[in-house]
């Protein structure tokens, strides 16, 4: 009998509470959302025929430096880096195996340049400048023999150098 009662009166909570929710959103499938006497809907018509105007900025010179700062970012020391691909060829804890690793490889690839880094808590020998990962695949493949743990990674490169042409006359 009072299990009978609490469904009774669980029912009804339900019924009035739903009905109260119910009164409270009247205009709910109204859109845009109005409110009553404070914001009218105004409606625009473009005007596709209408006469090219003209705009005429004014700016603060201070925009320009900010802007030469905040493109400063982009070179380095090396020049302008973008995005590319290099060669993790060797890491370790020990800046001196690292280095030793580095001269290893130069003495095998001058062509190309090793750089170190540290990343917590090693130290990474990373090799070439690599447009496409396609080229840096290339010459992985080739570092397997001597650096069987290297691995093509994304990274910040140098432009590589244009190819200077000779004029024959």
């Amino acid at each position: 009998m009072r299990l009978n009662r609490l469904k009774y009166t669980a029912f009804m909570l339900c019924v009035f509470g739903a009905q109260h929710l119910a009164q409270g959103q009247e205009d709910w499938m109204t859109f845009p959302a109005q409110k009553k006497d404070t914001n009218k809907v105004k409606h625009v018509e473009l005007q596709f025929g209408a006469q090219k105007g003209k705009v005429t900025l004014h700016q603060d010179s201070r925009i320009d430096k900010i802007s030469e700062f905040v493109r400063t970012g982009e070179e380095t020391m090396e020049g302008i880096q973008i995005d590319g691909y290099r060669i993790v060829v060797f890491f370790d804890q020990d800046k001196t195996k690292v280095a030793q690793q580095k001269a290893n490889f130069l003495a095998r690839y001058n062509e190309h340049k090793a750089y170190v880094e540290y990343v917590a808590p090693n130290y990474r020998v990373r090799v070439g400048n690599f447009r496409t990962r396609l080229e840096a695949e290339a010459l992985k493949s080739e570092l397997l023999a001597y650096f069987p743990t290297a691995v093509v990674v994304e990274d910040k490169i140098q432009l590589p150098p244009l190819p200077s042409e000779t004029v024959t006359e």
